[in-house]
């Protein structure tokens, strides 16, 4: 029997009340929300009308629809209570990762005796989606876990239309250290997150820490509408997750957001974690069990290693946000591929992090582009590569060379394998896939370090995108995945300076990726068909890599995860 960590005595939360803003409802373009085709599933009858996917109906006290006398365009509005909704009210129903409301997180970064990344600005970058100002709260909860909230107002930030603003934001320590002093165990239950919210739809991004320097990365936010009650954690081990020597120890964490008062959550741990916060230590396979409410953080981080909480269980009652990362890492790990240089030593370390997608978002179907080369000549540098099992085994088929082009997972199975190739994989039940970025010593060119990304499956491919590219970074790109023959424009023209290269066949298409470099700035993307993103940045010392934007459609009912 799973060892059980009750901690409901302390997760008691309220709701927010009068902190909630109110937002409009106006329209926003074809740029900022995907295509929404069923609606809202709103099949109640109000005033007379309902809808049927994005019909409008008459109805009556029966419930059932009658004449047709209207219909929502399903892009920049759907259905909802008989009515054509857009603005907040569509983003709510059409899933992504443009929203109004997202929640933020200060997560654990790098403390050693030379650097101290984890006092180092972190901070926000929201993108303004829609066709008006956005008028965004930034918000933080002062009352502690169980306690009466006690709502401040952080930032108020006024984003005009196709722009964006970066926001430095406050150190909020979820790892019960004392605000500059970073001793805390690392696991604590906490009030420490932030919640963003917008009267416009907007796009977000976390980035620890906020400019380029000796250890980074960034995570792209869902906001609420997108978020789920069911995730399993892919994730990487963390570099010293042992002192050795004395050294300050290097933990690996998955961290749990609770949105709403009341919210039951349930976390089965795939590594032991240390004790702290009113939180035992809890030994690999044990279950932590914590009542959370909006603003309410459970942060729990390994004891011993391998300092990696991949194939965690994470179930809740109502929606979560649940992040994952390190406080820093190398790259590759145990299965390494041929160095550019025999005497290779592996340097550097750098933090990682990644907001989950939850596991009703998976699919079966991928294309992973390779990360935009950092080497020249004939060398060229490799991506580590995890596939995981989720819910149930799955055969998984892919265009590795063997053997890697076929095999199965069960449950919680990671297989980590390299590449320095673009590739598709297709599996017989949802999977999850993360491209982790090699340390510097394993690129010609010295520069970035590790980063995490976890890749949506081709179904959440969209036909539009807004993302940021940051400043500080020497280099940024975007990699595109595209069906062969697809025409992709950035900021309105079509790119001439990508690198391009087949991807391979799924579902008997061909697919190719493009490396395009960027400069800093805003950027929109836009397809005549489905296509996926993912943003990387280099610096002399740090890297970042995120999903550029998705749809977070619920397309996969998984059976208990176990």
């Amino acid at each position: 029997m799973p060892f059980v960590v009750a901690l409901s005595s302390l997760g008691l939360a309220v709701a927010c009340g009068s902190t909630t803003r109110t937002v409009t409802d106006d329209p926003v373009p074809d740029s900022g929300l995907p295509n929404f085709q069923d609606g809202g599933g709103d099949l109640s009858c109000k005033g007379g009308k309902m809808c049927v996917g994005n019909a409008i109906h008459t109805c009556d006290a029966s419930n059932k629809p009658g004449e047709k006398i209207g219909e929502c365009n399903g892009k920049t509005e759907v259905c909802i209570g008989g009515e054509c909704q857009g603005g907040c009210a569509a983003a709510d129903v059409l899933t992504s990762n443009v929203g109004c409301e997202f929640w933020a997180v200060d997560l654990d970064q790098e403390n050693d005796f030379s650097n101290n990344a984890a006092s180092a600005p972190w901070g926000l970058v929201i993108s303004n989606a829609g066709d008006k100002a956005a008028e965004v709260f930034i918000e933080s909860n002062d009352g502690g876990p169980g306690k009466t909230p006690d709502i401040k107002l952080v930032k108020r930030v006024l984003v005009e239309p196709g722009t964006l603003s970066t926001v430095e934001m406050p150190t909020r320590e979820v790892d019960g250290s004392t605000q500059g002093k970073n001793e805390g165990p690392g696991t604590m239950l906490s009030s420490n997150a932030f919640r963003v919210t917008s009267s416009q739809p907007i796009i977000v991004y976390q980035f620890n820490a906020l400019r380029s320097q000796f250890s980074n990365d960034a995570s792209l936010l869902l906001p609420t509408g997108s978020l789920g009650s069911i995730y399993r954690v892919l994730s990487w081990p963390s570099g010293k997750p042992i002192s050795i020597g004395g050294s300050p120890i290097d933990r690996g964490y998955v961290t749990i957001v609770g949105t709403k008062a009341g919210t039951q959550v349930e976390v089965t741990v795939a590594n032991a974690i240390v004790g702290g916060g009113g939180v035992p230590p809890t030994p690999k396979g044990g279950v932590v069990k914590a009542t959370l409410g909006a603003y309410d953080v459970l942060n729990l981080e390994t004891d011993g290693m391998p300092g990696d909480m991949t194939g965690t269980i994470v179930t809740s009652s109502q929606p979560v946000a649940v992040f994952t990362g390190t406080e820093l890492s190398g790259a590759p790990g145990a299965k390494k591929p041929p160095p550019p240089d025999p005497e290779a030593k592996q340097c550097c370390l750098d933090h990682v992090e990644e907001q989950l997608f939850p596991v009703e978002s998976y699919g079966k179907a991928f294309t992973i582009p390779r990360s935009p080369v950092r080497s020249r000549g004939t060398y060229t540098d490799y991506d580590i590569i995890r596939f995981m099992g989720v819910a149930t085994s799955a055969t998984v088929i892919t265009n590795l060379p063997a053997p890697d082009d076929r095999f199965t997972l069960n449950p919680g199975e990671v297989r980590e394998t390299f590449t320095n190739k673009d590739f598709v994989a297709e599996a017989s039940e949802p999977i999850a896939i993360a491209q982790i970025l090699v340390s510097q010593d394993y690129t010609e060119e010295v520069i970035g370090d590790p980063s995490l990304t976890i890749f949506p499956a081709i179904d959440q491919f969209r036909e539009n995108y807004l993302f940021l590219v940051p400043g500080s970074w020497t280099r940024n790109y975007v990699a595109i995945s595209k069906p062969e023959g697809t025409n992709v424009t950035i900021d309105g023209k079509v790119p001439t300076d990508c690198v391009t290269a087949p991807l391979g066949s799924v579902g008997g298409s061909a697919w190719v990726a493009q490396r395009c470099p960027l400069a800093e700035g805003p950027h929109t993307m836009k397809g005549d068909k489905a296509f996926g993103i993912a943003a990387y940045g280099y610096g002399r010392a740090g890297s970042y890599a995120f999903v550029g934007g998705a749809n977070v459609k619920k397309i996969y009912n998984p059976p208990p995860i176990r």
